[in-house]
């Protein structure tokens, strides 16, 4: 994604990072079939034409999280890393070298927290995708998963910011990502040819479709 961003010049932003696992196993190994299947929806193709990734591999995160450095540092920020995942051993067993990334799962005491401070009764396992949502919904650069509703759940939390000139919606264009300063990017695919590279693009929404963007450096050459 492109922006003008809240953590420029130096400063510090918080990156949010989607993974993941569990049910999406067997999601993703559906959508998987139904592409090859000769008969598939139309964004689904669209996702898999443009490199995107349903259920990155431990590789493929660690590829991804080292790319999102990169395009932090370029734009001059300093980032502290927040994951949100039903599987956080998944992220710390991926970072790159010189990458943290805190989960829910860092801080016990922040969901006791927040259930004491609800006027009703709260399960953890309702309230952690909750916070998760609040946390991520305040940063700069987000990570997602284009397949994931989740994700488009917090895109749209992040449109409300806005909600003169954005509002309440399930993809952030280029021109809402540079009016909110936020940079959007999609989990992408290793590349089979070039491991040490991302498959294809950095993609953005603009007006409803797919944007194609091109990240020197970082991807294959295409």
């Amino acid at each position: 994604g492109s922006g003008s961003g809240g953590g420029g010049g130096g400063g510090g932003a918080l990156a949010c990072v989607h993974l993941r696992r569990g049910d999406f196993v067997d999601e993703c190994r559906r959508y998987e079939e139904e592409a090859r299947s000769g008969h598939a929806r139309g964004w689904l193709l669209a996702h898999y034409e443009r490199g995107l990734s349903c259920l990155p591999s431990d590789e493929e995160v660690r590829l991804n999280l080292q790319a999102l450095g990169a395009a932090a540092a370029a734009r001059g920020e300093r980032v502290a890393y927040y994951g949100s995942s039903d599987e956080p051993a998944a992220l710390r067993g991926s970072q790159p070298a010189g990458t943290q990334v805190a989960t829910l799962a860092d801080s016990a005491g922040l969901l006791d927290a927040f259930a004491a401070a609800s006027p009703e009764p709260l399960h953890r396992s309702v309230l952690a995708p909750v916070v998760d949502q609040l946390v991520c919904a305040r940063a700069s650069a987000l990570l997602l998963n284009v397949f994931s509703t989740f994700s488009q759940l917090l895109m749209a939390h992040i449109g409300m910011r806005r909600p003169e000139r954005v509002g309440f919606v399930r993809d952030l264009s280029e021109l809402a990502q540079r009016d909110l300063g936020v940079h959007v990017d999609f989990w992408r695919r290793q590349n089979p040819f070039d491991p040490a590279k991302l498959l294809g693009v950095q993609v953005a929404w603009d007006a409803g479709r797919l944007r194609m963007v091109a990240a020197p450096g970082v991807v294959a050459d295409v």
